[in-house]
């Protein structure tokens, strides 16, 4: 009987064939961006959810279930802040993918302490790229890519989480896309008047509901979402809040 061959760390021979400058060529030609002043306008899209929160009925009046189990946000609201903030309908894209620019860096998954478990960044379309959906394996598995499009993302929105140290641009070696590691970034989608409608509709759903919780709605932690954003892109429509 054979013995078992250890074939060794996936990545690593994933390392050896693969051509980085090829697909940092590809993910610089295809990622799709919200404009930054888009970003100014409206920077957190759903304050109320992240990732793995309980989600509830309309008025949050009880919690959602399915066969009697609690249901939880998925990436369903990051999707639909993405979508309205490129102005476009989730329909019309498919094929493409939201993508968390900072999240679980933990590859099995497992922890909670991730950006997009925090409602400061879960729906922030900075915290966000849209691309094609092959490529969204890079984006979770790939340290390198991650920090591309972590310097992508400081470049265009200056957008850093708290405690967060920003990417060198060694540490994204050849996955870098040409340009992006001194803000030379393409496949903007800019701020229209379609898009700026959504984003004051959306404003004011958040401000309507903080001004008048009911149910389970969760107040304090809109507001501290609100006051975290507001030092960081005053004059926003989370300021009418104030």
């Amino acid at each position: 009987m054979r013995g078992e061959v250890d074939i060794g760390d996936g990545l690593q021979a994933f390392y050896r064939v693969i051509d980085a400058k090829e697909v940092a060529r590809i993910v610089g030609n295809t990622a799709r961006w919200v404009d930054p002043k888009t970003f100014q306008l409206l920077p957190v899209w759903y304050p109320e959810i992240a990732r793995k929160q309980p989600l509830y009925k309309a008025g949050w009046a009880s919690p959602q279930t399915n066969r009697g189990k609690p249901k939880f946000e998925g990436n369903i609201k990051a999707n639909s802040a993405q979508s309205q903030a490129l102005g476009v309908a989730k329909k019309s894209r498919p094929n493409w993918t939201c993508c968390h620019i900072w999240g679980n860096d933990d590859t099995s998954f497992s922890k909670g302490d991730s950006e997009v478990n925090d409602p400061r960044y879960y729906s922030c379309i900075a915290n966000m790229v849209l691309l094609p959906t092959p490529l969204k394996a890079f984006t979770d598995a790939v340290p390198q890519m991650k920090a591309a499009l972590r310097l992508a993302a400081f470049h265009l929105y200056g957008f850093l989480p708290e405690g967060k140290v920003l990417p060198s641009v060694k540490a994204a070696g050849d996955w870098l896309p040409e340009g992006w590691g001194h803000g030379n970034v393409t496949g903007i989608r800019w701020l229209n008047t379609k898009i700026e409608k959504s984003a004051q509709k959306r404003g004011l759903t958040i401000l309507r509901e903080m001004r008048d919780p009911i149910g389970e709605y969760p107040a304090a932690q809109v507001e501290m979402v609100k006051g975290y954003w507001s030092l960081i892109t005053p004059n926003s429509i989370l300021e009418r809040a104030t």
